[in-house]
């Protein structure tokens, strides 16, 4: 029988990280708050730790029980390359990337992918696309699909795409079948003067179908991950906003876990 994991991305604590908290910190934060995984993304700082660094970190993960992730931007195949083998050195087996944060086009980026592949199987890693604000779940679903490997899948963020102009809906129905982790967030989205206005909520206080998205992707990922758009309160390093933003991650999880033990057959499949 197989149990999704539950837990943080770095990106659920960002201000924490903007205001300089280190990341022995965030691991006793996330184990404190019953995290069983967490995704070290960019804002984290994995990327500037030697070896040596990167193995006394997975020692500390270990000993809180925590599974590990890696992230990363950047469709260039040198930078792709290091994030692989940083999350290996790290002892994990996600590496999430958003390939298209520096202006490559998809079909650069698949040819490097395609260049990986033969790493990542050595490595024990899967590369995980994570939809953003340039490549459209479209052209993410149909690199993954031209791959036809599954250590090339997808981090599924129900919102990101609306940068995009697609919807959580779409977004999830196109990349559901390729997720393999997948971010957690809430927003609440309306009408303002002629356009829209989108701003951050405490999970489960927005406009996402948690429920119906949890759903749609149990049969495929093993973790799910926290993230948050909150803004600051007091400045991006303020007491408030710090006090707050811990808050927000206590209760998210606590939602997450809530949804789970409610419909504990979408999140096990034997």
């Amino acid at each position: 029988m197989r149990v999704i994991k539950i837990g943080l991305s770095s990106f659920a604590l960002r201000w924490a990280f903007h205001a300089g908290m280190s990341l022995e910190a965030f691991l006793a934060r996330a184990a404190d708050l019953g995290a069983e995984v967490v995704q070290l993304c960019e804002n984290s700082g994995v990327d500037r730790l030697d070896d040596q660094a990167l193995e006394d970190l997975a020692a500390g993960a270990r000993r809180l029980d925590l599974a590990l992730e890696c992230g990363g931007t950047g469709g260039d195949i040198a930078g792709m390359e290091r994030g692989i083998r940083r999350t290996a050195r790290l002892g994990g087996a996600v590496y999430r990337c958003v390939v298209d944060s520096d202006g490559l086009a998809p079909e650069a980026v698949l040819d490097h992918l395609r260049q990986l592949v033969p790493l990542l199987h050595e490595c024990g890693v899967t590369l995980c696309l994570e939809n953003h604000f340039l490549f459209s779940p479209q052209t993410l679903g149909g690199m993954v699909r031209c791959l036809d490997d599954p250590a090339v899948r997808i981090c599924l963020d129900p919102l990101n795409s609306i940068a995009l102009w697609t919807g959580p809906r779409e977004t999830i129905r196109e990349l559901a079948p390729w997720a393999h982790t997948a971010h957690v967030k809430d927003a609440r989205i309306k009408r303002s003067g002629g356009g829209w206005l989108i701003s951050g909520a405490p999970l489960g206080e927005g406009d996402i179908d948690l429920p119906g998205y949890l759903a749609a992707i149990a049969p495929r990922v093993k973790s799910v991950l926290l993230e948050s758009w909150m803004d600051p309160i007091d400045g991006e390093g303020g007491a408030r906003t710090l006090e707050q933003e811990s808050i927000w991650a206590r209760n998210g999880l606590a939602v997450i876990r809530g949804i789970y033990s409610q419909t504990k057959s979408l999140l096990e499949e034997a």
